[in-house]
């Protein structure tokens, strides 16, 4: 059976010719469905816009190629983003936010058309540029289609949510990118705007992950709110209509999410752009952008990261948890130092020194300081103490002898290398969030 690796490789072989059929929407590697029903065979998944028996023997999906399976799947891709006349009613999240967070309701201030757009703010991240909170959504929520500009100003709520211009304004187009991979737009915060880097009802932002075929993910977006589902395919291929001016594009390298139905139909509808898709521990793994029924496609999070510049930010409890780690790390080693410092210069031992260097039976090597030779070095000058002492069992018993070396052996000393290593494991968990990683590093108070 081939791994997922290797079917991954297959599907990027085959699926510009695949992409090329009448009907075909997309390509991925994904678990395959028997009768609707998901199964735990891993197949390159062929997404059309409509599953038919009445199509042209050649037009047909294999059910093998290359010798790995294949499966079909009905899914027409659109764009997850809310669109109403300017004298619409109010719908969905219309919470007026005096903290902004991800999860919550935000839109153009501008209209398109005599249109106004509503979608979903995801996350607060950090401008690599200038290090300053901003908020993350889809270039197709912010920036619409090809009459964007840096600068155009954003709302929160939405228009359609009640958001009022320009009362209700909260920053502007930082940077907008829709390429090969992702759908993406930056937003500043106005100064005096407070924001938190939390996303609402699932809590503070730990970091980001990549995603794994068949993590439990969830989402909190404007439409649907708080919903769950799982990674069903990876590497996907997608062809989604970006409306006039901007025509279809092709994504590549998406994530695609199933609906966990058990709880809810749907995992994102119209209004849910922009939302972050975030595993069960609070690492963003997606950036929603599209979607087809009770499927949902996304970003992968480092490919968004990478082309807006941008960090993700980390909720401030996490930080305190890392930063208070740290502090605790630091005085163990300050305590270890200290150790090791009373046990070279243990007055016992410099009684002993004392007492016998002149004696009978010799000078006694002088332990001196902890020197280049390290903990090594140490050990062998405190043994032969104990060598020396051995030899005065006459009237120095075993029981009234000092243990100089089992203390230092007992307890192991703290290199290097394994100061960056535990630094490392800390550092992990905050790679990602430039402004986080800088708080973290700061010397404890």
């Amino acid at each position: 059976m081939a791994t997922v690796d290797e079917l991954v490789a297959i599907k990027e072989r085959v699926e510009q010719e695949l992409l090329g059929r009448p009907g075909v929407t997309g390509v991925d590697v994904g678990y395959k469905e028997v009768g609707g029903e998901r199964t735990d065979q891993i197949a390159i998944r062929v997404h059309v816009a409509r599953k038919t028996d009445d199509i042209p023997h050649e037009e047909r999906i294999p059910e093998q190629i290359e010798g790995a399976v294949t499966d079909v799947v009905e899914r027409r891709y659109e764009l997850h983003v809310a669109t109403a006349p300017l004298d619409f009613s109010a719908q969905a999240d219309t919470t007026h936010y005096a903290t902004l967070e991800g999860g919550i309701s935000m839109g153009p201030s501008r209209t398109i058309d005599n249109h106004i757009f509503a979608g979903t703010l995801g996350a607060i991240v950090i401008d690599n540029a200038t290090h300053a909170h901003a908020a993350l959504t889809n270039f197709h929520v912010a920036a619409v289609d090809s009459g964007w500009h840096t600068g155009d100003r954003m709302v929160q709520p939405s228009r359609i949510d009640t958001g009022v211009v320009p009362s209700d304004e909260f920053g502007a187009i930082l940077r907008a990118t829709l390429s090969g991979q992702v759908d993406g737009a930056v937003i500043s915060i106005d100064p005096g705007k407070d924001s938190a880097c939390k996303i609402a009802e699932i809590g503070n932002v730990r970091g980001t992950r990549a995603a794994t075929l068949g993590m439990a993910v969830r989402k909190r977006g404007r439409t649907t709110g708080l919903t769950y589902g799982t990674v069903d395919g990876i590497s996907a291929t997608v062809n989604v209509d970006y409306g006039d001016g901007l025509g279809v594009h092709t994504l590549t390298g998406q994530l695609s999410i199933a609906a966990d139905t058990a709880r809810n139909a749907l995992f994102s509808d119209h209004g849910d752009s922009g939302s972050v898709i975030v595993d069960g521990d609070g690492f963003v793994v997606g950036l929603l952008f599209a979607g087809a029924g009770a499927s949902t496609v996304a970003n992968p999070i480092a490919a968004v990261l990478a082309e807006l510049n941008i960090s993700m930010c980390i909720g401030k409890s996490i930080i305190k948890d890392l930063k208070d780690s740290r502090k605790d790390f630091v005085k163990d080693k300050e305590i270890r130092k200290e150790l090791q410092k009373e046990l070279v210069i243990d007055k016992r031992a410099k009684d002993i020194r004392d007492v016998f260097k002149n004696g009978e039976h010799g000078p006694v090597p002088d332990p001196g300081p902890l020197g280049p030779g390290g903990q090594a070095g140490l050990e062998q000058r405190l043994r032969a103490i104990e060598d020396q002492l051995s030899r005065l069992g006459g009237f120095v018993g075993p029981e009234l002898r000092p243990d100089l070396v089992s203390p230092l052996t007992g307890q192991e000393t703290l290199t290097d290398a394994e100061t960056r290593q535990l630094r490392g494991e800390l550092e992990q968990q905050v790679a990602d969030a430039v402004a986080a990683k800088a708080e973290f590093d700061a010397p404890p108070a």
